[in-house]
């Protein structure tokens, strides 16, 4: 090519759901040290995020630009709602009814487990074989439980924004109402409740792309005993960081 550095056809971009837009530039340059450097005068107010380069047969470079950042604050409709359900195995003394359990299945306090036998299949006359009096003992179903399955979720709202509020990192650790909520139409929920997570926050361009994550508990609920404070900070007024902004 006879004129370098020349902007190419082919300029890519869009603006994703939270308001954070995307933009790749191609252009011609004729040696290596152009393509690391060289920087082509842009019409758009977005910074320079990264550069990848190849070299052409005809010895120049071809050159990509991304730039990625927000031209203005995202609007309220650019904030996204999820909730990440799952499953997980827990001890089976957190079980919410695990004293009758006991009671019902019988519990080895030397072995910390359910017995073998049903509390009311007791030996006498020093059986080990598993007969009481020459009749079979009923073995406990519960013995070699350990754990058990309990559901949870992750509730996350992620939205662009111009700065970093200081209001995402109060009331971390705290039981609270996750934002918006209410649009998931879940059930009652008994006990359980939301612990706010520590916020997730990335730098894209000029703007930062924000998530707020909330923990749902346990049936028993987060122990205000134990989450009674904010770990990081909290408001002047006593409120905590539910706000988006």
């Amino acid at each position: 090519m006879d004129e370098t550095p020349l902007q190419l056809l082919g300029i890519n971009g869009g603006v994703d759901k939270h308001g954070i837009t995307s933009v790749t530039v191609p252009f011609y340059v004729a040696t290596l040290s152009e393509a690391i450097s060289y920087t082509p005068k842009l019409d758009i107010d977005l910074p320079i995020v990264s550069r990848s380069f190849r070299q052409s047969e005809d010895g120049g470079y071809e050159v990509t630009l991304t730039c990625e950042g927000a031209e203005d604050n995202p609007t309220d409709d650019q904030k996204t709602f999820e909730i990440d359900a799952s499953m997980s195995e827990e001890a089976i003394k957190t079980h919410p009814k695990f004293e009758n359990l006991k009671s019902s299945f019988g519990w080895d306090e030397s072995l910390n487990t359910f017995s073998e036998y049903l509390p009311s299949s007791t030996s006498s006359g020093g059986l080990a074989s598993g007969s009481q009096n020459g009749s079979a003992r009923q073995k406990s179903k519960m013995y070699g439980v350990e754990s058990w399955l309990v559901a949870g979720a992750i509730y996350r709202v992620t939205y662009g924004s111009k700065t970093v509020p200081q209001s995402i990192f109060f009331g971390i650790g705290t039981v609270q109402t996750p934002p918006s909520i209410g649009k998931f139409n879940l059930p009652n929920l008994g006990k359980r409740n939301w612990l706010k997570l520590a916020p997730k926050v990335r730098m894209r361009g000029n703007s930062i792309e924000i998530s707020l994550e909330y923990m749902l508990s346990g049936p028993l609920g987060w122990f205000t005993e134990v989450y009674a404070s904010a770990q990081l900070g909290e408001s002047s007024s006593g409120s905590f960081g539910a706000s988006l902004s």
